[in-house]
């Protein structure tokens, strides 16, 4: 007989429990091997954009420098090449509030506060997770599996020193603080996060909807004391041009170029599906600026109202408020204008708090679902996109944008809208939600229309030469119908030339500087071109494309006067300019003669021009206010011309007769002609969008670089013709 005790089924073995938490060890190893070995270490090796951008605005906070053009592309690249960075970067779309988190560092090399900002990162990270494991209830390791699943968006960051790990970790504190009953601490979080990066400020309609008051008013309190801090320290014009040039055209997706094809928000692929630019987007599927502002803002308010419509008006600390809080703030991330792919490192925040409620629960369909989703919006830009024209199949290239979509869906399917028992017909969901969509659409449609209305170059001609440049500014009129521009190519700032290159030999000041201003003769052959680096700004001669010994140091924007005699050029100190010149036969003399100031110090000049003879036109500070001055070495600066708005850029007719140049106007920069004779002004650019650089082809026509239909400050070269 066999024993009862040899024929017993054995235990069995609980999977789960014995071999579960080995896997996933080995899996968090491997996961955060790879972010080590493709970020964190890359990262400290290296400078890349975009912590240069955050570095020298920080350094020139801290140096007290004038920062009224902290936001223009040259005067930028200017001062990072006088700071070792020899890459190209801008400011453009960025608060200037962001540049105080650097301001501890800034008196350090750029490399060394870049390894000190990754450490303070890590710790933010590390920081993060833990406060979502313990608010959630999720184990550490699954926790950190889940972040760590976000591969490209925190390699990116690291790599890159980006300021999104920290506007994520604040948005973690303001989560922790919401479900524990804080509402001070909640909106305080809030308010920083969105001085950082706008978009947090949105939630301050979530706080709004929820009726949580002190959040609110703890929130817009914050991010107004942040707003005078920026004042303060920043000053007064980087703070005005952020708000009022650069945050409008940043919520329209165009702080960068709108229709690039690997940036996978839905700004960019409206703006590719209806709207035309010659050189960024030739071949529209349908041109129509009319149903990019009904259909865009569609989109967005349809995307807003289901999610809005399932907040209930209410909080309790409970697993559904997790989950609205999450759903909330991945609407922000897919109905940003224009996410990098760093940005996406905030969906941790959110994918942490709604995968422990599908565990807790043992949705385990959905759990994958969403996991699947989460991970496709977080690294699907390996994937390329990138493809040469536009099509009916091109929406489905922005497979991010789809995955945040579905992530939505899935909020939708697990949140139904809240039960009311109010008999009123406004308290039902379904008319909630066309009310919201409707409020939405007209408030966004419009905003898009009056952006778009104007924007067209009706009368001017676009200059488009194939060098592959990023964009093209002061272009100049030169012999035998030729042109020369400053282009940014991906060496650097050029001085390009159409009809002929133009190369400085040597291999000091081609390869290893930028060429940022230029001024040459009417036959071209003589160029006196501004070079930047390490050592500073210096301008140097070229005769017949060979490199003079008239070099002259600490010198920037050379202009050479109209009989010849005579280089001006700017020197600045700490964001302040001034007007100094240097006669030509005492440059290539071998008694060489110093530059002599013309300008007093109480002029703050800012652009330079040729006039009549040996005397110069400037723009310049003085008084408070920006006009147009005309100088000469013999006589005090007269004033030439003079508006209730800022004007700059002058350039004055071949003929002496007519003064051209740019006057702000709404905010935006419009080109507009004084006749010095009858004092009769005219405006000749209009629209939502900028003018730069203007200078005359002939009597009759104007050279000028334009950001309209193209990116904040992303220029190219057009060329209009005057009726006199």
């Amino acid at each position: 007989m066999i024993s009862q005790e040899m024929t017993s089924t054995p235990p069995r073995t609980n999977w789960t429990k014995t071999y579960l938490p080995g896997i996933e060890y080995v899996f968090l190893f491997l996961l955060a091997t790879l972010l080590l070995w493709k970020g964190v270490i890359p990262g400290c090796r290296t400078l890349n954009t975009d912590f240069p951008n955050y570095y020298v605005a920080a350094r020139l906070i801290r140096e007290h420098y004038n920062l009224d053009r902290l936001y223009e592309w040259i005067w930028f690249q200017r001062a990072a090449d006088h700071l070792s960075i020899n890459q190209g970067i801008c400011f453009l779309g960025l608060t200037p509030f962001s540049a105080f988190s650097l301001i501890p560092v800034s008196a350090l090399p750029a490399l060394v506060a870049k390894r000190i900002w990754i450490v303070f990162n890590v710790a933010l990270l590390a920081g993060a997770v833990e406060c979502l494991s313990r608010q959630t209830g999720v184990s550490r390791r699954r926790a950190w599996i889940i972040a760590l699943l976000s591969v490209i968006p925190l390699r990116t960051s690291f790599l890159y020193g980006q300021m999104h790990i920290l506007v994520m970790a604040l948005l973690v504190a303001a989560y922790v603080s919401h479900m524990r009953g804080r509402q001070i601490i909640s909106g305080s979080c809030i308010a920083v996060a969105a001085a950082l990066k706008i978009y947090p400020a949105f939630f301050c309609l979530y706080f709004l909807v929820k009726r949580r008051w002190q959040a609110l008013g703890s929130a817009i309190v914050g991010m107004g004391l942040c707003l005078i801090l920026s004042y303060l320290v920043a000053g007064p014009g980087a703070t005005r041009a952020y708000l009022f040039e650069q945050l409008p055209r940043s919520l329209q997706g165009e702080s960068l170029n709108p229709f690039l094809p690997v940036t996978t928000s839905s700004a960019a692929l409206f703006h590719r599906l209806f709207l035309y630019e010659p050189e960024l987007n030739p071949h529209p599927l349908i041109f129509s600026p009319r149903l990019y502002a009904i259909v865009y803002p569609l989109w967005q308010a349809v995307l807003a109202g289901i999610v809005l419509v399932r907040l209930r008006p209410s909080v309790r600390a409970d697993e559904r408020e997790g989950l609205e809080w999450s759903m909330f703030l991945c609407l922000l991330m897919f109905l940003s204008s224009s996410p990098a792919s760093y940005q996406f490192v905030v969906l941790i925040a959110v994918a942490i708090p709604t995968i422990a409620v599908l565990i807790k629960n043992a949705v385990w369909k959905t759990l994958l679902l969403y996991l699947s989703f989460y991970f496709l919006a977080c690294n699907i830009r390996a994937i390329p996109i990138n493809r040469p024209g536009v099509s009916i199949v091109t929406p489905f290239f922005y497979f991010t944008l789809w995955s945040g979509v579905a992530l939505l869906i899935i909020y939708c399917f697990l949140l139904k809208a809240p039960v009311t028992h109010s008999r009123s017909l406004f308290r039902k969901p379904a008319v909630q939600f066309v009310g919201v969509v409707l409020g939405l659409w007209i408030l966004g449609g419009y905003s898009a229309w009056s952006h778009l209305r104007n924007m067209r170059m009706t009368s001017a001609d676009l200059i488009s030469p194939r060098d592959g440049a990023l964009l093209r500014s002061n272009p100049v009129s030169a012999s035998e119908g030729g042109l020369m521009y400053v282009g940014m190519i991906r060496e650097g700032y050029r001085v390009r030339e159409i009809g002929r290159p133009l190369t400085i030999p040597s291999a000091e000041h081609e390869g290893l500087t930028d060429q940022l201003s230029f001024a040459a003769s009417t036959s071209a052959e003589d160029v006196w071109v501004e070079t930047a680096s390490s050592s500073g700004s210096q301008v140097v001669h070229l005769a017949n494309v060979n490199l003079t010994g008239c070099q002259i140091t600490d010198g920037e924007n050379p202009v050479l006067s109209r009989d010849g005699s005579v280089l001006g050029f700017l020197r600045e100190y700490h964001g302040h300019g001034s007007l100094w010149k240097i006669e030509l036969s005492d440059c290539t003399s071998t008694n060489r003669k110093t530059p002599a100031r013309i300008t007093p110090p109480s002029f703050d000049v800012r652009t330079l021009a040729a006039g009549l003879g040996d005397r110069f036109l400037v723009s310049g500070i003085h008084e408070g206010e920006e006009s147009i001055f005309e100088v000469s070495s013999d006589a005090a600066p007269q004033l030439l011309a003079e508006s209730d708005n800022a004007l700059n850029s002058p350039a004055l007719s071949p003929d002496g007769k007519l003064l051209a140049m740019r006057e702000q106007i709404s905010h935006r920069w419009q080109l507009v002609s004084l006749d010095l004779s009858s004092r009769y002004w005219k405006q000749l650019t209009y629209g939502d969008c900028n003018a730069y650089t203007p200078s005359w082809q002939d009597n009759h026509t104007l050279l000028y670089a334009t950001d309209c239909m193209r990116g904040l400050g992303l220029t190219a070269l057009v060329s209009l013709k005057l009726d006199r």
